[in-house]
């Protein structure tokens, strides 16, 4: 069975029953509780509101019938004569992620302007609302808070858990007195709602629902169906005004994806108000369409058509809206504003690992050739610009094609942060659909290059543009053609962003005709030697040499661009075969022409020069390495040479000295012995004397060493004296 759904009209003084309409779904029912109010356009914008029924139905074994019971119903009527409606008019979306939306609405003396802006977008509308008006002033703007269903029904004996269903809605009002019309009527006040089952004579059974209802009455207890009432309604006039308020904003605010807006403009004469502001908006893509020259050669020129993706995401249909699309990165952000703020703990984003593309092509700064200088190349031989990355070719005799211009352009303007395209005359976009429209088409000079990464066995074909125009390029894909023939796609591409009079790289497809060798090797040596005050300098120089062997296809000539990983700091130094052809962050690029089938080597190194400080009377272990080191200078050689004698001798005598301290402890520790032994053996016996005459030889042994140790001393300062005066006096 389907339960029928009561609509009200509430232009009238009272209420009409005007349709009963059948619905299938809970869901639809939960809807029309909370359905928003409509406006009828075609008499005087009046608003409509449907009142919260309860619909219920009975089942009997001989017959059907719908009752319809009335719980309080609300309903709202709104005079337009004192609101205005804001119509879209202009509208710029912006590259950094937000849009700027400009209302107009034409007024005479003070009005109220309204405007349905949804509840996401309400931050952003009050950081940002802007009123224009030129014979006015702004009297206040008003809005409904974010969530007003608590406070709706802080007057009411009911909360909103109550609109569930009839029986959460009754026992929501237990102690109320209750009038009851019908079969059986009755007053009394409410004690408890149930559910029960018609027919059921266990648990399992199964019938229709019914519910039972309990009063006290005058009389006693009473009890009464629902579904067999013809109405139930609250009996005090003033609790029933309030739980109509309560519904009544609930209708108006809760379960609204939008806010209604209102605006107050106090002013005099007939005027036209204008509203704006900036909210989030879906990005704005560029694409575009890039149809390569035939012949690759100085000068050649390639056809570049831009087009815009949008959408329009606002809610509301773009009807003439004067459309702007802003290319540049500004500062953007949102704060909660409409929002209960309570202080939150930071949270600490998940970080997703992005997919692995090449990179993008950055500026290119001018080259700093060091050291030797390049070898003159060669001009490049004119190369017919076929599909490098080995494309299918359209058959011989296919016709040529040419790219359909747009029937207008977007009028560009360059400012100082962004580029602004204007799309000529009002654009016509339906709520929720995407868009993409012509923003230039041009032509643009282009030469075709390989691009070589290091370490790749094959280069990337790719087409180096400039930007001669009067703006820049934003950033996009690229889906790039070939002129020749019915079969013309060659690969896509990447452009991140191409200021004025700039050019960048794009690759777009593999150059397997071209084949790579890269070598590479390092070795470290000395670069210079300095001494001074007792202080050596050293600078080593660390470097790596670079052997790139290029084959040429056998039938096309090529232009090779090297890329080859530059560290901060150093400088590529190219000693034959290419030709600096500029760097970019990390590396550098160098240029090499070669004729069909031919083969080039190129030759370059990077050097790395580190600085290091020694203390010649310490860092004893760094002169062997520098004097055998073939790249050090003569003077520096001698010197370290004779450094090195001095500090020999030194340790020489030294090693004499301790060794006579390490002879003199030991016979100490002899005579300690005979001593001892001495005061354990009778005066009178033999081997009393014998230790008596040994200790008298140690006596003269230790009297001997001290002398020997103390000239072994002198020796050895007289030996450091002479290295440190010779430290100090080596310089070079």
């Amino acid at each position: 069975m389907n339960p029928v759904h009561l609509l009200i009209d509430a232009r009238t003084a009272g209420l009409v029953l005007i349709g009963l309409r059948t619905r299938n779904s809970p869901g639809t029912r939960a809807r029309n509780r909370r359905q928003r109010h409509k406006r009828d356009d075609g008499d005087g914008g009046r608003r409509f509101a449907h009142g919260m029924l309860l619909s219920v139905w009975k089942e009997s074994q001989d017959m059907h019938r719908r009752l319809i019971v009335a719980l309080p119903l609300v309903f709202a009527m709104v005079n337009s004569a004192t609101a205005t409606d804001l119509v879209l008019k202009r509208a710029m979306l912006s590259s950094g992620g937000v849009g700027y939306f400009e209302y107009e609405a034409e007024v005479d003396g003070s009005a109220t302007l309204g405007l349905d802006l949804p509840l996401d977008q309400i931050d952003d509308v009050l950081k940002s609302l802007v009123v224009y008006d030129s014979a006015g002033s702004v009297g206040g703007i008003e809005l409904p808070g974010r969530d007003t269903t608590h406070a709706a029904f802080a007057d009411a004996p009911i909360g909103p858990e109550a609109l569930d269903s009839p029986v959460d809605y009754l026992n929501g009002l237990r102690g109320v007195m209750l009038q009851v019309s019908g079969p059986r009527p009755m007053t009394g006040r409410l004690l408890r709602a149930e559910r029960m089952r018609e027919g059921a004579r266990d648990p399992a059974d199964t019938g229709a629902p019914r519910t039972r209802v309990t009063l006290l009455a005058a009389d006693g207890l009473r009890q009464f169906v629902l579904e067999d009432a013809d109405a139930v309604q609250v009996a005090d006039p003033d609790l029933r005004a309030r739980i109509e308020r309560a519904l009544e904003a609930l209708r108006r605010d809760s379960g609204s994806d939008a806010r209604h807006v209102t605006i107050r403009s106090d002013g005099t004469g007939r005027r036209v108000v204008r509203v704006g502001y900036v909210a989030a908006a879906p990005l704005w893509k560029t694409s575009y369409r890039l149809v390569l020259p035939a012949k690759n050669e100085e000068g050649a020129k390639a056809r570049l058509q831009g087009w815009a993706v949008l959408e329009n995401a606002t809610g509301a249909d773009w009807n003439g809206v004067q459309l702007s699309l802003q290319y540049g990165n500004p500062v953007t952000f949102r704060q909660a504003i409409y929002r209960t703020y309570y202080v939150e703990r930071p949270e600490v984003p998940v970080q997703i690992l992005g997919r692995l593309l090449p990179d993008i092509d950055t500026r290119a700064r001018p080259p700093e050739q060091v050291g030797a200088a390049a070898e003159a190349l060669p001009p490049p031989a004119p190369a017919p610009f076929a599909a490098i990355a080995g494309m299918a070719r359209s058959a011989p005799g296919a016709p040529q094609q040419e790219m359909s211009a747009p029937t207008v352009q977007a009028a560009t303007t360059e400012g100082a942060e962004e580029t602004l395209f204007t799309i000529p005359g009002p654009v016509i976009l339906a709520a929720g659909h995407t868009a993409s429209v012509p923003i230039l088409d041009r032509e643009i000079p282009a030469a075709r290059v390989a691009l070589a990464i290091a370490s790749a066995p094959h280069p990337t074909a790719a087409v180096r543009i400039t930007n001669d125009s009067t703006s820049s390029l934003p950033a996009g894909v690229l889906t790039l053609y070939d002129p020749a023939g019915a079969t013309s796609y060659v690969g896509d591409a990447r452009l991140g962003g191409l200021p004025i009079g700039e050019e960048r790289l794009l690759p777009f497809a593999e150059d397997l005709r071209t084949t790579l060798d890269w070598h590479t090797d390092t070795g470290i040596r000395i670069a210079s030697a300095s001494a001074a005050g007792g202080v050596l300098t050293t600078e080593r120089r660390t470097r790596q040499t670079w052997r790139i062997v290029i084959v040429a296809p056998a039938r096309e000539p090529r232009t090779v661009l090297l890329q080859i990983p530059t560290p901060s700091g150093q400088t590529l130094v190219v000693e034959s075969g290419a030709e600096p052809a500029g760097e970019i962050a990390g590396a550098t690029r160098l240029r090499t022409r070669l004729a069909a089938g031919q083969t080039q080597t190129v030759m370059a190194y990077t050097d790395r020069v580190q600085q290091q400080r020694f203390a010649l009377l310490q860092d004893a272990p760094v002169f062997a390495q520098l004097i055998a080191d073939q790249d050090i200078q003569a003077a520096a050689r001698t010197g370290l040479r004779h450094l090195a004698e001095l500090r020999a001798a030194e340790a020489a005598r030294v090693a004499e000295r301790d060794r006579l301290k390490g002879e003199l402890t030991d016979v100490e520790h002899e005579e300690d012995r005979l001593r001892a032994n001495i005061g354990a053996v009778p005066a009178n016996d033999a081997l009393h004397t014998r230790l008596i005459r040994q200790l008298d030889a140690a006596e003269t042994r230790i009297a001997t060493l001290s002398k020997a140790i103390e000239q072994a001393a002198s020796a050895a300062t007289s030996a450091h004296a002479a290295l440190e005066q010779a430290v100090q006096e080596l310089k070079f």
